[in-house]
């Protein structure tokens, strides 16, 4: 890996390929565009509240660099259905942010399974009222309320991923604020340089250990996001099923596992899927 937290061009915080987060494109003439910054950073809901724009067109900002999709954890406060979305009521302790997730009644049968009576069943587990949520999105103003615009809201399933979130988001914050971390001395595991600090943040996640004990396809689906060509979206459900043959059931299950373990997140929708290799 070259470069580091001030070079977008080389460096990845998430996804493979440029879809994970990659601070410090601000300084590119090209980080204008949102939509060209193809980055995925954990925040609080506070950072989220508190972020910035120069303009109305502008990117928001967190500590002065561009974000694009984010990603929190918080407790579900409230929850208000609609026929075309389900408004979930977060707070991480923070703040308290609303994220709304629109329906998509053409995919709702990719959540669906089928019984042994014949009927269908839904593969997602509940989100419960009190209970804590990751919710993947982007920033979002309407009529001067801020709110989160998300595209996937999941259960969390492990308390730990809470300690674990708030931990990434305040390396991220404290980097982008004072810089990399200081060199404790000569061989230290800690660079003096931004490639340094993201190279020792990587040998500490998933690049410098194993992967975690998973099911078979859930480890299938994660060699093809892995090794098969793609965009900086990443894949999409059904193109993976399509190249593993496997039912579009059984990928979303493994997606969920994979997720859950904080291997994969997803980019354009709830469906499309990128590798979190920071």
């Amino acid at each position: 890996m070259e470069g580091g937290y001030g070079n977008y061009t080389t460096t990845s915080y998430g996804g493979q390929g440029g879809g994970g987060f990659m601070p410090g494109e601000t300084n590119s003439p090209a980080a204008g565009r949102q939509q060209e910054n193809k980055s995925l950073r954990p925040v609080t809901i506070k950072q989220l509240l508190e972020a910035t724009q120069s303009h109305p067109e502008a990117p928001y900002q967190i500590d002065g660099a561009d974000i694009n999709v984010v990603y929190c954890i918080g407790q579900v406060r409230n929850i208000s259905t609609q026929s075309t979305n389900i408004t979930y009521k977060l707070d991480d302790g923070t703040g308290e942010i609303e994220a709304k997730q629109w329906i998509d009644s053409t995919r709702m049968d990719d959540d669906m399974d089928i019984d042994g009576t014949g009927g269908k069943q839904s593969t997602r587990k509940k989100i419960e009222l009190d209970g804590y949520v990751k919710a993947f999105g982007t920033i979002k103003d309407f009529s001067n309320k801020r709110y989160l615009g998300a595209h996937s809201v999941r259960p969390m399933e492990n308390i730990n991923e809470l300690h674990v979130h708030f931990l990434e988001a305040t390396a991220v914050h404290l980097f982008f604020k004072h810089g990399p971390p200081p060199s404790k001395s000569e061989g230290s595991t800690y660079g003096t340089s931004a490639k340094g600090a993201v190279d020792d943040y990587n040998a500490g996640a998933m690049g410098g250990r194993p992967l975690p004990p998973m099911s078979a396809t859930a480890r299938h689906v994660y060699n093809l996001l892995k090794n098969e060509p793609q965009s900086n979206e990443g894949l999409h459900m059904q193109n993976i099923a399509a190249k593993l043959g496997l039912p579009s059931t059984e990928v979303i299950k493994a997606g969920d596992e994979l997720s859950s373990a904080g291997l994969i997140f997803s980019t354009m929708d709830e469906y499309t899927w990128a590798i979190l290799e920071y």
